[in-house]
């Protein structure tokens, strides 16, 4: 390299190059794949189980932090890159119910749904969306009732043009032929009566129902508002405290944060590095069923959207999709159900996420 002088030492896995003054120092990685040994300066490229551990020089100049990071592995001793993910993936408790989370940075900044901390629903199915659904079928059915009110109104005055014209009539086979049919018109009418006073009860207590949940909705938003602290579980159950740094405008993600920690956590692949047919694994919490992991394969790329069917649960909302070397490609979000077939799982590229967050 022309202009540049260059020295490097091999120090266990890392070699240390030091440039001639005005350069910034670097660090480069030595992994072994496959059998062959590679080389890096971006450790986002380093399998998980080979990192070097996150100790406190990596955090800001005077920084005193507990060392989860050191902690959890020690404690679990990780074999592969997907179990050294779990160690980042957290549990996200709130006043709603629950879901995943995972650290993103050695300083405790983690990511998670908006939904999960707010109470909202997935895509195609938020609590907008639902009660304007249930908004639309009120009416429809108020509309069926004020349609059949009218029909008995008519029928009523009917009945009343046909009694007038029975009292008129003189005592004859006629007349009690007619008196006969307009018995039946009568039971049917009252029959009919009986089954709008009914409908309209139903109607007014789902009405009654709906502004209720609707009240409740806009009271449960206003409180969510408020709230921006949260607990979080780690692999071990320790409890901490995150507070909300970032909730984006545009995708159903969040970034909360933990003071004091030195935490594990995931780096994305390179950009492009991961394709469609690479097995990937859902990490997460379904039915408080704490870090379970499922797999699958990336089943391809729809927009801000990792496509995969690996089983994505009720509890796996914010969790990690990561590689078999535990890099996080995106967040899991939400699954695209149907009734014929389990459907497939969606998560946020982590590439989006990271450039959408202005705080990481």
């Amino acid at each position: 390299m022309r202009g540049w002088i260059i020295n490097a030492m091999l120090v266990g896995c890392c070699v240390a190059v030091c440039l001639s003054p005005g350069t910034v120092p670097a660090a480069v990685y030595k992994y072994k794949k496959d059998g062959v040994w590679h080389f890096t300066d971006d450790p986002a490229a380093l399998p998980a189980d080979q990192r070097p551990e996150t100790t406190a020089a990596d955090l800001p100049s005077g920084s005193t932090a507990d060392d989860l990071n050191a902690r959890l592995t020690a404690a679990f001793s990780p074999k592969n890159g997907v179990e050294a993910a779990t160690l980042a993936t957290v549990w996200v408790e709130t006043a709603f119910g629950y879901g995943s989370g995972f650290f993103v940075t050695a300083d405790g900044y983690l990511i998670t749904n908006k939904h999960v901390i707010r109470p909202a629903s997935s895509p195609g199915n938020t609590p907008g969306r639902a009660t304007a659904v249930q908004a639309e079928a009120l009416e429809r059915h108020t509309a069926q009732i004020e349609n059949q009110a009218k029909r008995l109104q008519t029928a009523r005055k009917e009945l009343d043009d046909f009694r007038r014209y029975l009292d008129s009539q003189p005592d004859s086979a006629s007349r009690q032929y007619n008196e006969a049919r307009y018995a039946q018109a009568l039971q049917r009418y009252q029959a009919g009566r009986q089954s709008l006073d009914a409908a309209r009860k139903k109607l007014s207590a789902q009405h009654a129902a709906f502004e209720a949940a609707r009240l409740q909705q806009r009271v449960d938003a206003g409180i969510a508002a408020l709230n921006q602290n949260f607990t979080i579980h780690l692999a071990d159950n320790t409890p901490l405290y995150a507070y909300v740094v970032e909730i984006s405008d545009t995708y159903d993600i969040a970034l909360l944060k933990v003071d004091g920690y030195i935490t594990p956590f995931l780096s994305p692949p390179r950009p492009f590095a991961v394709a469609q047919g690479e097995p990937v694994y859902a990490i997460g919490n379904p039915v408080q069923l704490r870090n379970s992991v499922t797999s699958g394969v990336i089943s391809g790329f729809e927009g801000p959207f990792v496509k995969t069917n690996a089983q994505i649960y009720p509890g796996n909302s914010g969790g990690p999709l990561v590689t078999a070397r535990g890099h996080v490609v995106g967040i899991n979000t939400f699954k695209r159900l149907t009734h014929k077939f389990e459907g497939l799982g969606f998560a946020v590229s982590i590439q989006v996420v990271l450039e959408d967050l202005d705080s990481i």
